[in-house]
């Protein structure tokens, strides 16, 4: 008898869930992917090596790890089958030496592994572009940007240089600046908005004080059009989606955000248009002061020489 299976979405990333049964116990978990999910070897080799399968949270790549007993199999399948597509960009590499690299982010590329794919994002690219050169394969990444966010990711690729970056970040000495497209021309022309974001039904959002994760995040708009502004945001903490949450509870979305935004937002553009444009910290092993920047993308809007400070 197969074990029982079945998926689950609602708003993540769908998967196909399998209780390993008595039968099971002990047999490789290629196996498993033969029997149950009907896959040839090659297929569920394939899907292992992409990093799509998971067993009790971890992600398991070896075909001939052993089942046990009441353990969870989830396979994540890949919305757009296991295509190896992402490589790094060597033009878009900011900054490098022997402890740190920078990089300007393209939209529509995850930061880090996602459940179904280990393969297209940063990190795994990153790690790539250093075995590839001849370097120690080590990267360790302690800042993140949304999938269709662009910009500065700044990446330890030392394992002398991860302490220091990490204690930047934790410390907030890390300065961040970031550019986003808004909808709607707001009033004022600088603010800050300091409301709480916690989570719920799955999802982030603001809330009252003291309801949530304390939030900061300062604002200065540096052009408008008739519907639209250009506004730099520094974020003063660290939340996840901090900077989307604000804007839209302001009533100014980010231009293409579909998880935050109203329908004007929506329907105006394909992309969210939100760069991460500079990040000032001091080096992680000299201390010198270092400023990362990336350049505005060049399908965003033009905007007046001088309009976007250096």
């Amino acid at each position: 008898m197969a074990p029982k299976t079945w998926t689950e979405g609602r708003g993540r990333e769908s998967f196909q869930a399998v209780h390993v049964t008595a039968e099971l116990v002990g047999r490789p978990l290629r196996e498993l992917l033969e029997r149950v999910c009907l896959l040839d070897p090659r297929e569920a080799e394939d899907l292992l090596q992409f990093g799509s399968v998971h067993v009790d949270g971890r992600r398991r790549t070896r075909g001939d790890f052993p089942l046990q007993k009441g353990s969870q199999v989830r396979i994540y399948w890949p919305w757009q089958g296991t295509a190896r597509t992402y490589e790094l960009d060597p033009k878009r590499i900011l900054y490098r030496d022997s402890w740190i690299l920078a990089y300007d982010k393209e939209p529509g590329i995850p930061s880090q592994a996602t459940p179904s794919d280990a393969y297209n994002n940063v990190y795994a690219a990153v790690l790539r572009h250093l075995s590839a050169e001849g370097s120690p394969a080590y990267v360790a990444l302690h800042q993140r940007l949304d999938r269709d966010t662009t910009g500065v990711m700044v990446l330890a690729v030392h394992r002398k240089a991860n302490k220091g970056l990490g204690a930047a970040f934790q410390a907030r000495r890390v300065k961040k600046v970031y550019l986003a497209w808004v909808v709607g021309v707001p009033s004022r022309d600088a603010w800050v908005t300091d409301k709480d974001i916690g989570r719920g039904e799955g999802v982030y959002r603001v809330c009252g004080r003291n309801l949530g994760r304390t939030a900061r995040t300062s604002f200065r708009v540096l052009w408008r059009t008739q519907d639209a502004a250009l506004v730099e945001a520094r974020p003063l903490t660290g939340r996840t989606h901090q900077i989307r949450l604000h804007l839209a509870s302001e009533g100014h979305p980010v231009l293409g955000d579909r998880l935050y935004g109203n329908d004007a937002a929506r329907t105006r553009s394909q992309r969210l248009h939100l760069h991460a444009y500079r990040l000032d910290l001091p080096h992680p092993v000299t201390g010198e002061p270092l400023s990362l920047k990336a350049p505005v993308p060049e399908d965003w809007p033009p905007v007046p020489q001088g309009t976007i400070p250096d």
